[in-house]
């Protein structure tokens, strides 16, 4: 989408474009929570960069008139009786850059099924960062999932970031500074974004058909901020809140085996833990709003029940512990710790918290 049609970080992406077009830097460090639009944001600045129409924060490509984004496979349009490929309206570098074929445009990240970006991959990006551009003037790159990026591949990054080719620059996607080393940090230029206001969050949802304004208001306060949440709530497999609801309601009677089975079931890798313990320390805050301010509406759907529920028996001193917890064990997973072991560490701190305040 064009810079104007960002929610949240339109202000951020016209600084950087116009330090772009004026006196860029080499390599840009994009980190924030997850979900909040990093990605987005330097994909519209390749656009703007790149785009042979209309360069600019209002380049020509967009998803109202780019049919090429949501055209099936070249495979599935080549079988008899298929439909003939769609025509876009868009330029053909913009188009490219959508689809991942430019040739002056890159971009890596975690593969599907992978634990982390690989140095293969970082190693081919190198190659191509030093090849002088064929058909912009410049080349553009973007690292998504840096966190991910282990010893080796940062090692391997550090050279380029070090001597920079004059042509190329990188904007590298992370939710955890902390997870890069320090002299890979030290060579980019740093920009923070924040987390998403809750109305831009269901104004993205609104531009998606299939839910209605309750279920969005609702997704939109789970998410903590991150738009990408936020769909997985209103579009995604359902998140295991009851799940979660129903280990805080026995949370005081936890021991180490009750711990260990909750982990087992709802923290079983990295990017599971990080999710649910974000959505937790969500839901503990609506308790914890619940807890201040009172009940407002009746509520409709059985999680916002419970929720309920648990703000008139939980005491005030254990909620806002058990949130604390849940944000710390979420950065702790965002740093690369071990994800069952953060999970132990909160349901037993969870338990003790709650046994205390009722004591």
């Amino acid at each position: 989408m064009p810079l104007s049609g960002l929610r949240g970080h339109r202000e951020l992406a016209g600084r950087i474009l116009a330090e772009l077009h004026a006196r860029p830097s080499h390599a840009y460090l994009f980190s924030g929570p997850a979900g909040v639009g990093k990605a987005t944001v330097a994909s519209a600045l390749a656009h703007a960069m790149l785009c042979e129409r209309a360069p600019g924060p209002d380049f020509c490509c967009r998803a109202e008139n780019c049919a090429v984004r949501t055209a099936p496979p070249p495979a599935a349009r080549t079988r008899a009786g298929a439909e003939p490929a769609p025509r876009c309206d868009c330029c053909a570098a913009c188009v490219q850059i959508a689809t991942g074929v430019h040739p002056d445009f890159t971009r890596i990240g975690r593969a599907a099924g992978r634990s982390d970006v690989l140095i293969e991959q970082v190693r081919a990006l190198i190659a191509q960062l030093g090849i002088k551009p064929s058909r912009a003037g410049r080349r553009i790159a973007i690292i998504d999932d840096a966190e991910t990026l282990n010893l080796p591949a940062q090692n391997a990054l550090l050279k380029t970031l070090e001597e920079p080719p004059g042509h190329a620059i990188i904007f590298m996607i992370t939710a955890s500074e902390r997870a890069l080393l320090d002299t890979v940090r030290s060579r980019m230029r740093p920009v923070r974004f924040a987390a998403l206001a809750t109305a831009d969050i269901e104004a993205i949802l609104a531009a998606r058909a299939g839910s209605d304004a309750g279920k969005r208001a609702a997704a939109a306060r789970l998410a903590r901020g991150s738009a990408a949440r936020a769909i997985a709530l209103i579009e995604g497999d359902a998140p295991p809140m009851k799940e979660l609801l129903a280990a805080l309601a026995r949370a005081r009677s936890l021991d180490f085996a009750g711990a260990q089975e909750i982990t087992q079931g709802l923290f079983r890798s990295r990017d599971e833990a990080a999710a649910n313990f974000e959505l937790l320390a969500r839901m503990l805050e609506e308790i914890l709003s619940l807890k201040l301010l009172g009940a407002g509406d009746e509520p409709h759907d059985e999680e916002t029940i419970v929720i309920r529920k648990l703000a008139d028996a939980l005491e005030l001193g254990a909620i806002v512990e058990c949130m604390g917890a849940a944000v710390k064990a979420r950065g702790a997973v965002d740093a690369m710790a071990n994800p069952r072991m953060q999970a132990e560490q909160f349901w037993m701190t969870a338990a003790r918290a709650i046994r205390e305040a009722t004591e």
